[in-house]
């Protein structure tokens, strides 16, 4: 990022939020990358998606949320339930305090989902080209409070649980609605369900309601009939 760049963004407040995006996903990108090769799935999790952003969290004010966006399929791949964590050890050089800070990294769900950088305001220019140290990196267990799927998911019928995992599910927010997607179409779309159990076909920016009830269709998906629908459905 260049300084022409920079003076861009300081005029024009779209360029501005792709300059701290650029910056903050290359800050990012050094941290993970340090981490050691036990942590290599980590790794292929961050670069099979792309940094959105590090926003402040009500959950955790100390934490910075990690909005990452993953490609087809990718969150279900490394989605695992309840395998919730902390990675502390880290250490990043700040030419700002002139001396190493400490790094944490939250993980729900096998998920990366927050960062924490002692000391930091995140960003780029506190760091320089960033010298990160992971010489005493460790992992301890950590707990969150169930999330608005896992609720969702504990509400369900027993008969649908058998055919539909913790893992299978989740959570998206589309135009301030929060929708649980449970089947990727393998076309960029994605099948999903409100808390109401209306049923819908998520596309890139929109969602498109189906008349099918949410466990007729997950009946379907397991008796191997529903592509036969979603056929019908796009013709």
């Amino acid at each position: 990022m260049n300084i022409f760049q920079k003076v861009l963004g300081t005029i024009f407040p779209p360029y501005k939020f792709s300059v701290l995006q650029h910056e903050q996903s290359k800050l990012f990108s050094a941290i993970i990358l340090a981490l050691p090769n036990e942590y290599t799935t980590i790794k292929n999790q961050f670069l099979s998606g792309r940094l959105y952003g590090l926003k402040d969290w009500d959950l955790f004010p100390d934490f910075k949320f990690v909005t990452l966006g993953y490609g087809e399929n990718n969150i279900f791949k490394y989605k695992k339930h309840s395998q919730n964590f902390k990675i502390a050890g880290l250490q990043i050089f700040s030419k700002r305090n002139n001396k190493f800070e400490n790094i944490e990294l939250l993980i729900r769900d096998n998920l990366i989902a927050g960062l924490k950088i002692s000391n930091s305001l995140y960003q780029l220019d506190e760091f320089g080209s960033p010298n990160v140290k992971a010489n005493n990196v460790i992992k301890t267990n950590f707990v969150f409070p169930p999330s608005s799927a896992d609720i969702f998911y504990d509400k369900l019928d027993t008969k649908i649980k058998q055919m539909l995992g913790p893992d299978d599910l989740s959570e998206i927010d589309l135009n301030n609605r929060i929708y649980y997607t449970f089947l990727d179409l393998d076309d960029g779309n994605c099948l999903a369900v409100d808390k109401k159990w209306g049923s819908s076909i998520i596309t890139f920016l929109t969602s498109v309601k189906i008349t099918i009830f949410f466990p007729k269709i997950i009946r379907e998906i397991f008796i191997c009939q529903f592509r036969n629908f979603i056929t019908v459905i796009y013709i």
